[in-house]
């Protein structure tokens, strides 16, 4: 069912101006990665459109507000988008284009994917590190926000390594309760905007009910539109 709504997405894509592009194609995870952030981008207000090594052009970026990266796997996304697609929507970004990134999306944004020799975008400073003090996998993580404590979905994301002079260009969105390390962030580069977090707010309730999970607060579908909203400048 999962492809089947995928491939009749693809193929009902025509020549309409889309204002979001979401990531489709390998290294995003085929299990609900690319459904979940099709609909918090949706829930946004926006008009996404799932794009594939097949249907990647720099005219589609002519339109679009917004890059939205999907969880799975970050290297293998990297190499999938190849150096020129990288170079393509690091430039959208930087003359004022958006991006959302979510576990590996949030791994996709540092010079390098996580600490391996795998190139990213380049569009965040620092580095970023997977978090290893999960109780299970996948789990649900007690998070602090600015706001209050928020319970997050967490599947083998990432935290965020800064220096004292990176984090001065930082809005840090929350923090692991366990090691006080940097989960989500917001931030520019160039005229761009960028909101990423390593824990999955987009996820669904299934995600949940898989792993036998319970976020204590609900779902943080609308965090994660949030993201969308802010980075799109929506």
């Amino acid at each position: 069912m999962k492809l089947l709504f995928i491939s009749f997405i693809l193929f009902t894509q025509t020549a309409f101006a889309y204002d979001a592009l979401v990531w489709g194609g390998p290294g995003a995870c085929q299990d609900g990665c690319i459904e979940a952030a099709v609909y918090v981008t949706k829930l946004a207000g926006l008009d996404p459109m799932i794009v594939t090594p097949e249907n990647f052009d720099a005219s589609l970026f002519e339109s679009a507000k917004i890059w939205v990266q999907p969880g799975g796997k970050s290297g293998s996304a990297s190499n999938a988008l190849g150096a020129t697609n990288r170079a393509i929507i690091k430039k959208f970004v930087e003359n004022g284009g958006g991006y959302v990134g979510f576990c590996a999306g949030a791994f996709l944004t540092t010079p390098k994917v996580g600490q391996t020799s795998v190139d990213g975008l380049g569009i965040i400073s620092g580095k970023t590190k997977v978090y290893r003090k999960a109780k299970t996998y996948p789990s649900v993580e007690k998070m602090l926000t600015p706001e209050g404590v928020r319970y997050h979905y967490w599947e083998g994301g990432p935290w965020f390594s800064f220096t004292n002079s990176q984090l001065k260009n930082i809005t840090v969105k929350s923090r692991y309760n366990t090691t006080n390390a940097i989960n989500a962030v917001e931030t520019n580069f160039g005229k761009g905007r960028i909101s990423v977090s390593g824990t999955h707010p987009e996820a669904p309730q299934w995600w949940y009910d898989d792993g036998h999970l319970i976020d204590l607060d609900g779902l943080d579908n609308q965090i994660a539109a949030e993201m969308v909203k802010w980075a799109a400048k929506n």
